[in-house]
């Protein structure tokens, strides 16, 4: 029944993109962090901006916890290293979301929760890869997902490519900064557009035979 799921054309296209979705949030946060910026600019009355300034002051931790997502989003991207990525982007998001839940974050538990859940569905996905590595070998072989297309792992490498483009580039007003941050938006835009198009197009075909 669960392998049935797992051949699903939209079923493929939405874990997919899930993984790129969740990659993306990582990102520019991420890089901030790696680069010694502050995250925020809240001030430090309260619990929340004492808890940023004092993870900000860390130092390295504050540079290794931006490294960390960086390589998360990279795992996640490049599609073939996914299941790798989902284990790390869980480890990271569940402090996160102990973080603003203990800290009565207003509204941000219920984003943090829903990384948590879009998490939860990209490991349920390879639970079969992951039974796998418990299995005694005179057990029969799990079925597992099918293999992502070099079209989305392309893609991603792509995306991620950009997407580090940008983040470097930052808030930047120079035209040559400016025309840089156009090109990388298009092709951000194109490279959606014609994945998302090839992908449909081949599903159609695939269909007719």
């Amino acid at each position: 029944m669960f392998y049935k799921l797992q051949q699903i054309k939209f079923v493929q296209w939405l874990i997919i993109h899930i993984r790129y979705l969740i990659a993306l949030a990582f990102v520019p946060s991420g890089f901030t962090k790696l680069i010694g910026e502050r995250f925020t600019q809240l001030p430090t009355t309260g619990a929340i901006g004492q808890f940023f300034e004092v993870l900000y002051l860390s130092g390295i931790y504050y540079n290794f916890i931006g490294i960390a997502q960086i390589v998360t989003a990279i795992l996640l991207m490049t599609q073939r290293f996914a299941l790798i990525g989902t284990f790390s982007f869980l480890a990271i998001t569940t402090n996160i979301w102990m973080i603003t839940i203990s800290l009565n974050f207003t509204g941000t538990w219920i984003i943090t929760s829903l990384m948590m859940f879009a998490g939860l569905i990209l490991l349920y996905w390879d639970k079969n890869r992951i039974a796998e590595l418990n299995s005694e070998y005179d057990i029969p072989k799990k079925q597992y997902a099918p293999k992502v297309s070099k079209l989305w792992i392309n893609a991603g490498v792509i995306y991620i490519t950009t997407l580090l483009i940008l983040c470097f580039l930052g808030p930047k007003t120079d035209m040559i900064s400016k025309v840089v941050n156009v090109i990388a938006l298009v092709i951000l835009g194109g490279t959606a557009l014609y994945t998302n198009f090839v992908f449909w197009k081949r599903s159609s075909q695939s269909k007719l035979k």
